[in-house]
C-alpha cells in the first residue's frame, strides 16, 4: 500500500474530531497529504544541505560578478568600495563559505539590492496554518438552508 495506508477509514468516511470541531473526511485526507509532503521535504533538505549550500554560494558569487561587470568595475575597485582586499573579494565571487555575511550585505547595498535580504531567516508559516487560513476563508456565512414544507 502507499503512503496513505495509515488513514483511519472511519475517520475519513465520517469525519474526525480535532480541536473541538469536526474535520470532514476530505479535509483529513488533505491534512495527511500536507503532513506527508512536509516531512518528505524536510528529509530531502537534510540530505542535500551541503550540496545546496555550496551551489547557493556559487550562484551568489556568479550574480555578484555579473553585477560588478555590468557596472564596468574591476575586482580591485569593488573590493576597495567594500573595504576588503581584492583576494577576499575574489573568494566572494567564487562562493567561499568563509566570507562574512557583512561583506554580502555591504555588496548588496552598493548594488542597490539590499531589499532582497529582508525575508532572509523569517519564520516560515506552517503548512497546517496555511491550510487552516485557507479553509476559514472558504467557509460561507450563514447556516444551512431551511427545507420547504
Amino acid at each position: 500500500m502507499g503512503p496513505l495506508s495509515n488513514i483511519d477509514i472511519n475517520a475519513k468516511r465520517c469525519g474526525a474530531e480535532q480541536g473541538g470541531r469536526i474535520i470532514a473526511g476530505s479535509d483529513y485526507l488533505v491534512i495527511y497529504i500536507l503532513q506527508y509532503i512536509y516531512f518528505s521535504f524536510i528529509m530531502l533538505n537534510m540530505i542535500n544541505l551541503n550540496i545546496d549550500t555550496d551551489a547557493l554560494l556559487k550562484q551568489l558569487g556568479d550574480r555578484l560578478k555579473e553585477a560588478r561587470l555590468s557596472r564596468n568595475e574591476s575586482q580591485d575597485l569593488f573590493a576597495q568600495r567594500l573595504g576588503i582586499t581584492r583576494q577576499s573579494y575574489s573568494k566572494m565571487e567564487k562562493g567561499s563559505p568563509n566570507t562574512p555575511i557583512g561583506n554580502w550585505l555591504t555588496a548588496s547595498a552598493i548594488l542597490g539590492r539590499l531589499g532582497g535580504w529582508k525575508d532572509v531567516l523569517t519564520a516560515q508559516e506552517d503548512l497546517f496554518e496555511q491550510f487552516k487560513r485557507i479553509r476559514e476563508k472558504r467557509q460561507r456565512s450563514g447556516g444551512r438552508r431551511k427545507e420547504k414544507r
